[in-house]
């Protein structure tokens, strides 16, 4: 599937809807025409941009590998992340989307054209030349760094404008119709010969009456809202797999089995991404391939090289024993008219030897050698050219042994891998989060910025807040809190110690207090200033005293997916499938991941512990507290797997 130029109209208005107050994260390569890009909204899952210069844009809900970044990708960052997504636009209905990014205060706008082999750039506010993929220099435009950017020029009239006098020279033209409004009309096969059949007119129709006509221009004019707002986007599969998109529902799909989606940006990465995933597996496979077809051609070449010298050496035997036979007469022949009896060519050196033709290894024989020292020396040559048959043999051993295990690579490859969706995360998951042993979601920052964000987005009237008198002390919310029991406010407690910056210092005991939402100002009395990530608070608060550091990692169900847990161990014996008890101990944190990680797959057995392996390090590393940690115990959780 080729995106056309009226389906990127809906895409780009898609992408406006869906991208609104997304900042650029990353920038990674998935191949050297595609790419990922990774955008974040300060409450909203994370959305993952796909731009292939090959197959178009889309927004996809699928893993898809990437690469280290190349120069070009290094630039891209450089430029993009951590900009703010401005809007989408697209020149008419040409194949080229132009997004715009706000970062650091100047507007950065990147340009995929998706036509010609297909191009990426980015240009500053005047339309400058940043950095680009290709450097082009045609008749109609030259594109290259420090230039500004020139469109090209337009492939034909928008099937959105006007098209009153559309069919006047249509008569006249000699043209099939269906050609004749590809010419036209920026516009694809498929939706032009929608329009001709929805029309009712033959596409190869030469000649039309106006009524005709009329009844085609207003069908073009249809397909506007057809593609933009009214129809449905619509999936065509083959045998079960998707093959083709369309904002609506072809006429040619009502052959076919049909599947339905709520955006077409949806549409197109149920076909995009199968069929990129499936690219990049052939050109996996196409190194191994070509080892095998080398290693084929190597053992052919072995086995033809080996079945001559077997020959040589089985003649070499006849001879050694047919001259044996020989010297036992009384009066042999001379061997020089022995060897043309016996049709062995020769060759006379110097009047004193002979030199033998035809075999692989060189034999000379003295001219008066009697025959049963000429058979040992044919004896002789034929053991050597067998020893050369035998290190042949050895060869292609190893070149078999060497197939077979490319081809059982080829196979690991080639077996087909489910696409894998990735998980949508609740707003919470980016914070420290678990649920107290009664239920209750408790939320907390894991530095400044995320400690402001939770108080001012995420904490309500009927919430408890949570913190401590030590510089490096999180702010935990309990969602509910003002109705809390007890031991949830316990809990909460021992979270804000644990993952506080007195775990760091090994400290084994903390004061902690907790506080109502309005007891929260972000800015100080007129006339002072609060630095960022700073708050007061006023009135009373509630400590609880002699905290105690400990701290439980563990892996969860939630929606169905297994994620990393970190909170007090109470809670997370109740809320974990199983979980590892931590006190403070100096150490480096991602070798402490690793033995957590490590334990609760011993704990949980060879099919869970295979899904606790597909769980990135880096989920371990941000549930540890700060600076390691001794594990004092494995436990199993009362959740049910």
């Amino acid at each position: 599937m080729e995106l056309s130029g009226v389906e990127i109209t809906r895409i780009v208005a898609e992408l406006n809807k869906a991208l609104s107050g997304y900042y650029v994260n990353n920038i990674s390569p998935i191949d050297e025409a595609t790419w990922l890009i990774r955008l974040h909204h300060p409450s909203s899952p994370e959305k993952r941009l796909v731009i292939s210069i090959t197959k178009g844009v889309w927004l996809t809900a699928y893993e898809l590998p990437t690469k280290a970044p190349d120069t070009f990708v290094s630039q891209l960052r450089d430029y993009l992340v951590r900009g703010r997504f401005i809007n989408a636009e697209q020149p008419d209905v040409e194949r080229i989307v132009k997004i715009k990014f706000l970062v650091n205060g100047s507007e950065r706008t990147l340009i995929a054209e998706f036509f010609g082999g297909g191009n990426l750039l980015v240009v500053d506010e005047e339309e400058r030349i940043l950095t680009l993929l290709k450097k082009i220099e045609v008749r109609h435009r030259t594109l290259a760094q420090g230039q500004t950017y020139t469109p090209p020029p337009p492939r034909g009239r928008s099937p959105f404008a006007e098209q009153g006098d559309l069919l006047n020279d249509f008569n006249t033209s000699g043209l099939e119709i269906a050609r004749y409004l590809g010419r036209e009309l920026a516009l694809s096969r498929k939706y032009v010969e929608e329009a001709l059949f929805r029309a009712g007119i033959d596409p190869k129709a030469r000649t039309l009456t106006e009524e005709q006509k009329a009844k085609i221009v207003g069908e073009i004019a249809g397909l506007k809202d057809l593609i933009l707002h009214s129809g449905k986007p619509t999936i065509l599969l083959r045998d079960g797999k998707p093959v083709d998109a369309s904002p609506f529902e072809l006429t040619s799909y009502g052959k076919g089995e049909c599947k339905y989606t709520e955006s077409f940006i949806e549409a197109v990465d149920e076909v995009q991404t199968p069929a990129l995933l499936e690219e990049l597996k052939k050109r996996k496979e196409e190194p191994l391939q070509k080892k095998i077809e080398e290693l084929n051609k190597a053992l052919e070449a072995q086995a033809k090289r080996r079945l001559e010298l077997k020959e040589q050496a089985t003649k070499l035997r006849e001879l050694a024993a047919t001259l044996t036979k020989l010297s036992a007469e009384e009066s042999p022949e001379e061997l020089p008219k022995l060897l043309k009896t016996l049709n062995i060519e020769y060759k006379e050196s110097r009047g004193e030897y002979l030199e033998i033709k035809g075999f692989e290894e060189p034999i000379q024989l003295p001219i008066r050698a009697t025959p049963i020292s000429a058979a040992s020396t044919f004896f002789n040559a034929a053991k050597k050219v067998e020893a050369k048959v035998r290190a042949i043999e050895e060869a292609e051993r190893n070149l078999s042994e060497k197939k077979a295990q490319l081809l059982a690579e080829k196979a690991v490859e080639s077996e087909p891998k489910p696409l894998k969706r990735i998980r949508v995360k609740r707003w919470f998951e980016r914070y420290r989060w678990f649920y107290t042993s009664k239920g209750l979601l408790a939320v907390g920052g894991r530095d400044a910025a995320s400690n402001t964000a939770i108080l001012r987005r995420h904490t309500q009237d009927n919430d408890l807040v949570f913190h401590a008198d030590i510089h490096g002390s999180p702010f935990f919310v309990l969602k509910g809190g003002a109705e809390a029991d007890e031991e949830s406010i316990k809990e909460c407690c021992k979270a804000v110690a644990s993952y506080s910056s007195a775990w760091k210092a090994e400290i084994s005991a903390l004061d902690v207090y907790w506080v109502k939402p309005d007891q929260i100002r972000f800015t100080g009395p007129s006339g002072t200033y609060l630095p960022k990530g700073a708050f007061l608070i006023e009135g009373e608060k509630n400590w609880v005293k002699n905290v105690k550091l400990e701290a439980g990692i563990g892996v969860c169900k939630l929606d169905e997916d297994l994620v990393v847990i970190g909170g007090p161990p109470d809670a997370l014996k109740v809320h974990s499938l199983f979980y590892v008890v931590l006190t403070p101990e100096k150490g480096k944190v991602s070798d402490v991941a690793k033995r957590v990680k490590a334990e609760l797959m011993k704990l949980a057995g060879k099919e869970l512990g295979a899904r606790i392996k597909e769980i990135p390090l880096d989920d371990f590393i941000r549930a540890l507290p700060t600076g390691g940690g001794r594990i004092i115990s494995t436990q199993r959780g009362e959740q049910k797997a």
